[in-house]
């Protein structure tokens, strides 16, 4: 048993490791000194080492997650909704409220990227055209981030591992990921940010993808697919890229989404609250029809 959990421990790391190359490239080489990619050459590059890599270990799409089921498609959306727009709904107002009752005026403004692409700027062609851009690059990272640490990575140690273990490891391999980008703005923009602004984005970071990443995988383990965790990925995603904050106080000062990383974190606090009820939910009614 032990040769087994080493063995998968070790084909885990192995398919992280390939993934880990290109994102370190992407975010180290390409961004700082060409352009900011947003991470799309990493996902599309992983997304095809990860098919020659299930081609190579015999594990078709529907081992790890990715069964091709309309069932399974539609009931994806519907609890990726569920789960999206009840924290949104709930994070959102209370920060729209805590603003306003301290004398701010606050507005929820919808744009992607820049405020140059909010509809007063660039009109509803242009507001359009940019979500249509936000959306997309939220799906292209959703099938790779999905199919590779919730879909191949689980499905790696399920077979040797206890679920808790390896939603434990994916959800620290996940977490690293998502650090990289603190090294970039230590090694390229230490000069034009300080070290509480760096320290604030590392923790801010490690908790939001913790949660992010558990969550993910408990949504995994409780629909046993891949696509409820890859639509789940695109509304969080596309939500808090798209949806801002922005106040105004007595002074006149302005203040575009001061309270983000609070807000991320809540949102996915609140996800993942909802996830585990369901997960525990579905695991009891499996464990009543085996009794049965």
């Amino acid at each position: 048993m032990k040769a087994k959990k080493a063995k998968a421990l070790s084909r885990i790391v192995q398919c992280f490791s390939f993934f880990l190359i290109l994102h370190l490239a992407e975010e180290l080489f390409i961004i700082p000194r060409i352009y900011d990619t947003k991470g799309v050459i990493c996902s599309v590059g992983g997304f095809v080492i990860l098919l020659f890599y299930i081609r190579f270990i015999n594990k078709p799409l529907d081992r790890i997650g990715m069964v091709f089921s309309g069932h399974k498609i539609r009931k994806g959306i519907l609890l990726a909704a569920l789960f999206n727009l009840v924290p949104a709904a709930i994070v959102f107002a209370g920060e729209y409220f805590r603003y306003s009752s301290k004398g701010a005026h606050t507005v929820i403004s919808v744009f992607y990227d820049s405020t140059e692409n909010a509809y007063s700027s660039a009109g509803l062609g242009g507001l359009l055209l940019w979500a249509l851009i936000g959306l997309a690059i939220a799906a292209v990272h959703a099938f790779f981030y999905e199919t590779a640490f919730r879909g191949l990575m689980i499905t790696l140690g399920s077979g040797s591992m206890h679920f808790a273990v390896i939603n434990t490891i994916q959800t620290a391999l996940y977490t690293f990921w998502f650090l990289i980008p603190v090294v970039r703005v230590i090694l390229y923009q230490r000069n034009t940010v300080t070290w509480r602004y760096i320290l604030t984005l590392f923790v801010s970071l490690l908790i939001y993808e913790s949660l992010t990443a558990a969550k993910l995988g408990l949504l995994r383990a409780a629909t046993g697919s891949v696509w409820a965790c890859i639509f789940d990925h695109i509304a969080f995603s596309f939500i808090l890229d798209m949806i801002h904050i922005q106040t105004t106080d007595a002074s006149m000062n302005v203040r575009l989404d001061a309270g983000y990383f609070v807000r991320i974190i809540a949102y996915q606090a609140v996800a993942l609250v909802m996830v585990y009820i369901y997960y525990v939910i579905k695991k009891k009614k499996t464990s009543g029809m085996r009794i049965h």
